[in-house]
């Protein structure tokens, strides 16, 4: 495809968009967790979330767009949305499949025509069948920012790309902590797609048992113990009761037998990518929460301090209060407590997925990391998470990374609440320690923390 037209062409924000993208995918998927617009701390002083401009994956792929860097071609939905992947740095084998049908555009999500979703550290990506491509990109100031692309078909000939910022009146903020955020949800589903909402539905993140999660979702390669919730079709028997009417079976190595894979970019939905992406959104929703209570909790002590004839820049007793229970929180996911362990052998996945994650790894010397994978008794080898290397933790304020890496490193040393490191034996810690260390200029304010506890 040839690029014409201008940014107000492609980029486009209306007030009445709300109903044009509710969600980035299915209520069994990832779902917006964003409250009132306009009434939420985060759209007031010093946020301001409705009425900024992002710097995020999505506003640098219109500028190449519109600079005529970046050219989509003209292969069709596949072809777009590979090309979409491509420039986002998304990778095809981070595809999982979701067969929910409860989103903006349920009329194309069914048990044979899931709705794809792909993955990087700072994006996601949701596709199905004949629609629109959704992009939730994680802004560096803003949090997660949310987009909806429709692709160049009869009637127009160049890619539509809308920030919809009304779509917040339709989502509380509670389950994100009242912040704009994501949620992984697992449900019992029937033939057509429809969740049956009556017999429940399970919040999925690291500290989820098995059993309960991936109702509605299709799910590939092994895993030992009970069994999830993935590839199966449930009926209602009666208000609040199912029974299960399908079930596709588990340890797949693809999904060939089920559904006609050739319309994906990928035959699998893989299991350890599933784990991954729970655990990224429970840890991207902690920092953004984080970064915006800190950030209006900062804001008002400037505000008090001014009132009071205090100097400026010096934060009350109960701001670093509030700050230190919040770097605690955050702390909770990144140090992945209350883990759900993995029965026996654990899991097995694709191992093209783990190599590609695996491929940004910051290392040490000796080759560890921190987005080796353990699959066996836990999800990663060492239980810190990879995502305190991200530019969303990176933009933290400085206010909150002074109180959080003393946090950190006192709980690698074994002190403090106890909550936070009695799941982690000395040995990993030591080992998390090193990686640390050699990875300090990467975490600027660490070697600080470290530092005032080696002196």
């Amino acid at each position: 495809m040839s690029h014409h037209g201008t940014s107000s062409d492609w980029i486009k924000s209306s007030t009445a968009l709300c109903r044009f993208f509710c969600s980035l995918v299915a209520t069994a998927g990832i779902t917006v967790g964003i409250g009132m617009a306009g009434e939420e701390d985060y759209e007031l002083e010093p946020i301001l979330y409705s009425d900024s401009t992002p710097t995020d994956r999505v506003a640098q792929m219109v500028a190449d767009y519109e600079s005529g860097a970046l050219s989509f071609g003209n292969g069709g939905d596949k072809a777009f949305l590979e090309k979409v992947l491509e420039h986002l740095k998304v990778p095809i084998a981070s595809q999982v499949l979701v067969f929910s049908r409860t989103s903006l555009q349920n009329d194309r999500i069914h048990p044979e025509t899931p709705r794809a979703i792909y993955f990087s550290d700072d994006c996601y990506v949701g596709w199905v069948q004949g629609g629109d491509i959704e992009i939730v990109a994680v802004d560096r100031k803003l949090g997660p920012v949310f987009y909806r692309m429709g692709l160049p078909r009869a009637g127009h000939l160049e890619p539509q790309l809308y920030r919809d910022r009304d779509c917040m009146n339709c989502h509380g903020g509670s389950n994100t902590g009242g912040v704009p955020g994501m949620t992984v949800r697992s449900v019992y589903t029937d033939s057509r797609g429809f969740p049956i909402l009556g017999a429940g539905t399970f919040r999925t993140d690291h500290t989820s048992p098995i059993s309960e999660r991936w109702g509605g979702w299709y799910v590939t390669g092994s895993h030992a113990g009970l069994r999830h919730m993935g590839n199966q079709i449930f009926q209602e028997t009666e208000p609040g009761s199912v029974a299960l009417a399908a079930d596709y079976g588990v340890n797949l190595k693809n999904l060939d037998s089920i559904i006609d894979t050739s319309k994906y970019l990928a035959p699998t939905s893989d299991i350890v990518a599933l784990m991954v992406l729970e655990h990224q959104i429970t840890v991207h929703n902690a920092i953004t929460r984080a970064h915006f209570h800190t950030e209006r909790w900062i804001h008002q002590n400037a505000v008090m301090a001014k009132h009071f004839g205090n100097p400026e820049g010096t934060l009350s007793d109960s701001t670093r209060r509030l700050v230190k229970n919040e770097a605690a929180r955050l702390l909770q996911a990144l140090l992945f407590v209350e883990e759900m362990p993995l029965e026996d052998w654990g899991v097995e996945g694709n191992r093209e997925f783990q190599e590609q994650f695996l491929r940004s790894a910051k290392t040490t010397s000796s080759g560890q990391s921190l987005r080796e994978f353990h699959l066996m008794s836990r999800l990663f080898k060492n239980r810190l998470s990879y995502m305190i290397y991200s530019p969303a933790f990176d933009h933290l304020p400085d206010p909150f990374k002074a109180v959080f890496f003393p946090l950190l490193w006192e709980t690698l040393q074994g002190r403090g609440s106890k909550e936070l490191f009695q799941h982690i034996p000395e040995s990993e810690r030591l080992r998390i320690k090193a990686i640390l260390r050699e990875s300090a200029d990467a975490l600027p304010g660490l070697d600080n923390a470290i530092e005032a506890s080696d002196g």
